[in-house]
């Protein structure tokens, strides 16, 4: 994917997805003091999804226990319709009463950094239902810096000078777990070697003028 951050880390400058149970627990336990909470008054916390599969289930299901061993939180798990799930995160757009957070899965639309970065953070966009910079915690001032350099990197040309201000915004993005990503997908492709002029990209998509382009060799 063009603009793909090779040295991108988690939170607190953690490097890789394995993860660490032992920071997860400091930093969660400094997070309560600081709104002074202690786990037996920590709020109930609700994850929001919709469902047809098993697999969807066991994963929130497994995310659910991870949650209770590692920090001994206990998240609920609400289980809607789809149409009602969507509902609600339009709903919870500049709503502080809104839903807490919720899974939901997201395709890029094109290959740029704009389409996973500013179409979700930027002011006042439609797909900000995480309230990103509009909201009045002590980091929505960061948060909007955040925003102007998403402006910034939408307006500069394609090269590297626009995808280092994309990485820059990602990695605060990422520091203030804007998302809680689940998965990074690969798609493995076979082609006979005489099969000519195929090009594979980030959106597997073959453009309309590129068939042309395609043949099938003498074999």
């Amino acid at each position: 994917m063009p603009g793909y951050h090779a040295n991108l880390m988690g939170p607190a400058g953690v490097q890789g997805t394995s993860g660490d149970t032992t920071k997860a627990r400091a930093l969660f336990q400094a997070g309560m003091q600081e709104e002074g909470w202690t786990t037996a008054t920590f709020p109930p916390v609700r994850l929001t999804y919709s469902s047809r599969s098993s697999d969807t289930n066991n994963e929130v299901v497994t995310l659910q226990q991870m949650w209770q061993t590692v920090l001994g939180v206990s998240v609920i798990l609400d289980l809607v319709e789809v149409q009602k799930l969507l509902t609600e995160i339009a709903a919870a757009t500049n709503n502080s009463h809104g839903l807490q957070f919720w899974r939901i899965d997201w395709g890029a639309d094109y290959p740029d950094p704009q389409d996973w970065t500013t179409l979700q953070f930027c002011k006042g966009c439609p797909n900000n239902n995480m309230n990103y910079g509009q909201n009045s915690t002590s980091d929505a001032l960061i948060q909007q810096q955040v925003q102007q350099q998403l402006v910034q990197a939408d307006i500069l040309p394609n090269g590297p000078a626009r995808y280092r201000v994309y990485n820059t915004a990602e990695q605060q993005l990422v520091n203030d777990v804007a998302w809680l990503p689940l998965y990074q997908t690969t798609f493995p492709f076979v082609l006979k070697p005489y099969v000519q002029g195929v090009v594979f990209n980030a959106q597997i998509l073959i453009a309309p003028n590129d068939w042309g382009k395609i043949y099938i060799s003498v074999h």
